[in-house]
């Protein structure tokens, strides 16, 4: 299953408690900047995030970085994949988008997110799989 953006700004407006306290809504008046800042947002996140994914192709050796599309900021598309793995799309992602949206409003609360993002990230990278790679002997071997 793919996470779409829909999915990752509607889990970082929850955390950040701005839905709609009636209906659960996610894209209200109140969250139409956050809504059109977001895919630059997730953009800068994804480009140093997706080495870690699992979608990553460890194959190529060119440096591509898969980015959402946004032709039109005041109404972007949230249908869009967000091309990483389910992981850190909804386990990273949030935490970052919250932390970046709330800086200039509420300095705490983007501080306390960013805290949890990079906890977040850490732990996917505890457990990222490591390669093996010849270890070179510039000297020779003594």
């Amino acid at each position: 299953m793919a996470i779409t953006v829909q999915q990752v700004f509607d889990q970082a407006i929850h955390l950040m408690d701005e839905q709609n306290e009636n209906t659960g809504a996610t894209v209200t008046v109140d969250t139409a900047e956050y809504k059109s800042r977001t895919i630059s947002i997730l953009n800068t996140a994804i480009a140093r995030l997706y080495p870690y994914s699992a979608t990553y192709d460890r194959t190529d050796t060119r440096r591509k970085v898969k980015t959402l599309f946004c032709d039109n900021y005041a109404s972007p598309d949230f249908e869009q994949s967000i091309p990483l793995d389910d992981a850190l799309s909804l386990g990273v992602l949030p935490y970052y988008l919250a932390a970046q949206l709330l800086s200039g409003e509420n300095e705490a609360l983007a501080a306390w997110f960013m805290n949890l993002y990079r906890e977040a990230f850490a732990d996917i990278r505890r457990t990222f799989p490591a390669e093996f790679e010849p270890i070179s002997t510039p000297y020779g071997l003594f």
